[in-house]
């Protein structure tokens, strides 16, 4: 599902959460979380996992370039979830 687009300054380093609990059944609950960019530049330094959400660190990437980031999670339970949204560098 694509989530949405946000607008980052290259020296930033900023956090996105997605939110999951309207999709986990009761009991069910995030173990695995992987990040994928599509250029190189931008960078997920690290992911904060909870039971019902993920919390996806972003940070670099090159001024006038626009990012999609794929959000892979999995749960307990086995289900797969795929998300993405895209960044755009801008200096300002």
């Amino acid at each position: 599902m694509s989530l949405a687009t946000f607008t980052k300054q290259p020296i930033e380093k900023l956090d996105y959460d997605i939110l999951y609990d309207d999709w986990l059944t009761p009991g069910d609950g995030i173990n695995l979380v992987k990040v994928t960019i599509d250029k190189p530049g931008l960078t997920s330094p690290r992911q904060n996992v909870s039971a019902f959400a993920l919390k996806v660190w972003i940070a670099g990437g090159e001024d006038g370039v626009t990012y999609k980031v794929t959000v892979t999670a999995e749960t307990d339970d086995g289900r797969i979830k795929q998300d993405e949204f895209k960044i755009k560098v801008k200096e300002y």
